[in-house]
């Protein structure tokens, strides 16, 4: 059995208005073991990112973790101080942000962004560290003497780049990729997943792979969690879930890809539209979008099932 490196149980994550309470994570538990790459799939507003930024307790106001526990190897990281987690934030765990253009400082050289993570860390002096950067760089695609250039001087490819290399400099446990190939085209995005690929081969770092591409995490991930309306509708392998999906939410998302290798293909989109967060229906948050809705419902929240190994909450398999 694989040994688990992070352990996630009934977080809750809210962010907090004048007049309503959005909660952006709800309940959510999950597992990641080592060496594995998890899929987060879910629609925008699905609490995806927010489940992320959590692990490493940088939600931004005003977002609070008001619940729940996140262990990372048998340490509970809510609990930690802030001088603990400035330890494990790029050490223990690495963080590819969705934007690198705006996550990389845009008046720093990236080299200088990279040793400077490196330095937070390591007793090392600056020669040393920077000999780190390079090596880094090299190990991503880029050419060690671009060590030197401004993020706008890099294609967006590169900063992609940039950014998992500052995320993986210190060979991370975990590493957190937030819609990593977001907004590059297709040879680029396969590039990535493909660095993603080694790097947790060869380290056996774990992946938690947050994305909206049901397609690319079925090609790519080991397991998948599918989430709407800020809680997990299913958890289970990828050929489980790609060959007989049982949340009608993960079904649909799984018609809604086209197949490139049929000459017409009918695009299945997903009727109606994802939930207002600041008053979700009662009940099961996907029902008033659901082909196969009960009147339990409409006003019964469904309770996680395990199933055969893979966990689905649905009230067409409730016992």
């Amino acid at each position: 059995m694989s040994e688990k490196l992070l352990r996630i149980s009934s977080l809750k994550t809210y962010y907090f208005s004048r007049k309503s309470v959005i909660k952006a994570v709800d309940d959510v538990s999950l597992e990641i073991s080592r060496g594995e790459m998890v899929g987060l799939v879910g629609e925008s507003g699905s609490g995806k990112s927010t489940l992320g930024l959590s692990i490493v307790k940088l939600v931004p106001p005003p977002g609070k973790i008001i619940d729940g526990r996140i262990i990372l190897d048998g340490k509970d990281i809510l609990k930690l101080s802030d001088k603990e987690l400035r330890k494990i934030r790029g050490k223990r765990i690495g963080m590819i942000f969705q934007d690198p253009l705006t996550c990389l400082d845009p008046l720093r050289r990236i080299g200088d962004q990279i040793v400077e993570t490196i330095l937070t860390h390591l007793r090392i002096d600056k020669e040393d560290a920077r000999e780190i950067a390079m090596k880094t760089l090299e190990r991503v695609g880029i050419p060690s003497d671009r060590i030197d250039n401004y993020p706008h001087q890099l294609s967006g490819g590169m900063r992609q780049r940039a950014m998992i290399a500052m995320s993986i400099a210190l060979d991370p446990e975990l590493l957190i990729a937030d819609e990593p190939t977001t907004a590059l085209d297709v040879v680029v995005q396969s590039r990535i997943m493909d660095l993603l690929e080694d790097l947790r081969t060869e380290r056996n770092m774990s992946i938690l792979l947050i994305t909206h591409d049901l397609a690319l995490v079925i090609e790519r991930s080991n397991r998948v969690v599918i989430m709407y309306g800020g809680k997990v509708c299913e958890i289970g392998l990828v050929k489980d879930i790609a060959e007989d999906p049982l949340h009608p939410y993960t079904k649909l998302l799984l018609q809604s890809i086209p197949d490139i290798e049929k000459i017409k293909t009918e695009l299945k989109p997903i009727p109606g539209s994802p939930p207002d967060m600041r008053n979700p229906p009662p009940g099961c948050r996907f029902w008033p979008r659901c082909p196969y809705t009960l009147e339990r419902c409409k006003d019964t929240e469904p309770n996680l099932t395990i199933i055969e190994g893979r966990v689905v909450a649905c009230h067409l398999y409730r016992g």
